[in-house]
This record gives C-alpha cells, structure tokens and sequence, in this order.
C-alpha cells in the first residue's frame, strides 16, 4: 500500500509517521515536504520525501511519484507548526484540498470501474468551524478555515462519489502519549486525546476505508484504545 503523509515533521505528523512505520501492510511512504529531511528520510527505506516549493501546484514530475497512491493523510498545522495570522485560508484550505485534486488526477489513468477509492485522511478539530458566519471567541481566523477545509474536502468526495472518499477527524485537545487521561473525568474522552491514540486511529481508518464520514474525538479516542 502506498500512503502521502503531509506534516511529518510535527506533533501529529510525526506520530502519524511512527504508527506507518510499524504497519507492514505499508510499502511506501511519500513524505510531502516544503525542505529536504534527511533525518526522516533516513528511517526506513520505505520513505521517499518529495519537497514542494509551493503546496499550491503539483508538477508532473510530482504527479507522477505520487501516482498509484490510495490513502493521504493530512496533519499539516499541528500545534508544533500553527498557522501564521492571515495565512490560515492558504495553509488550511486551499493546500489540502489542491492536495486531493491533484493526487486524484494522478492516480485518475489507472483508475477503472470497482477500483479501490482514493482515501483522504484530513485532521479538523473539535473547535473547527463549519459555518462561517457563526460568531467566535477566539482563533477565529483559523477555526473557521480549518472548518472550510472539511466541508470543502466533504464536498469534494460528493462531487467525485465512487473514486475519491474523504475522512475528517474532529480530534480534541491533543497531549503527548504518556500522558494519563482518566475515562472516568468528565468529559475527557470529548475534549481529549493522546497523540498515539489520534495516529493509530487515522492510520487505521485510512487503510480500512468505510466510506466518507466525520469522526468526533470520542470515537476516534476509542478506537486508538482498542488498537494500542
């Protein structure tokens, strides 16, 4: 299986990257990048990083590396890398979704009738922001562009119904892996999650595929349980 992972180098990312690491059933790893990264590069033979100077256009010689792949899965803007002040429509919306167009024409030549979907993995928020008219109190720059990007990634899969499926999960407040998180506080498996949890859950439902759907933090939580 040959998977694009966007945002290796941060939080999430870079959990995310550990947990595909360990999956056999992953064969190649296309590390999207804007710099070269020789210390990922390094970690397995698997890993192939392809550096784009924009996130806004894919060359052919790009397309053509990417080709083949099923499954991106998106963690750009982890709280190690947050969106620059008036960067956010750019960096949340405009990259991903410049993303799932272009491995969708890459990939769109071997594609054939009962083919396997294109599966795009997206990491929202609990906090993101759907409607964009709804008053915020805070971060409501990049709340209600991180909230565009699902729906335009939901959008995106309707449009292309039967080759391309969109994922959004909608994680909460996310903390390292050792840290403790009690199921038994109040409305801790809404609000929070730790990183290993978050990444074995969207490594899993990438590589399962159950159609497009949004996953809330609680069910992502409780799936990342089951899997450690």
């Amino acid at each position: 299986m040959k998977i694009i992972l966007a945002g290796s180098s941060g939080f999430i990312g870079g959990e995310v990257l550990l947990q595909c690491l360990q999956n056999p059933a992953i064969t190649s790893l296309i590390v999207l990048s804007r710099r070269e990264l020789p210390q990922i590069a390094s970690r397995d033979p698997r890993i192939e990083v392809i550096v784009l100077q924009d996130f806004k256009a894919y060359p052919d010689s790009v397309l053509q590396k990417i080709s083949g792949a099923k499954i991106c899965i998106w963690a750009l803007g982890s709280k190690s890398n947050p969106t620059k002040p008036g960067m956010s429509y750019e960096t949340e919306v405009e990259y991903p979704l410049t993303a799932a167009k272009a491995i969708l024409a890459a990939s769109k030549p071997e594609m054939k009738p009962q083919c396997e979907k294109i599966r795009f993995v997206f990491v929202g928020g609990i906090f993101c922001e759907r409607e964009q008219e709804k008053s915020l109190w805070f971060l409501q720059e990049v709340r209600r562009a991180r909230g565009l990007a699902e729906a335009k990634l939901l959008g995106f899969a309707e449009e292309h119904q039967g080759v391309f499926e969109t994922v959004i999960v909608r994680s909460g407040v996310v903390v390292r892996r050792e840290s403790y998180l009690p199921d038994w506080l109040p409305g801790i498996n809404r609000f929070m999650i730790r990183v290993d949890e978050l990444a074995a859950a969207m490594v899993d439902s990438a590589l399962r595929g159950e159609g497009t759907k949004t996953l809330e933090n609680s069910m992502v939580r409780s799936m990342g349980k089951v899997l450690l």
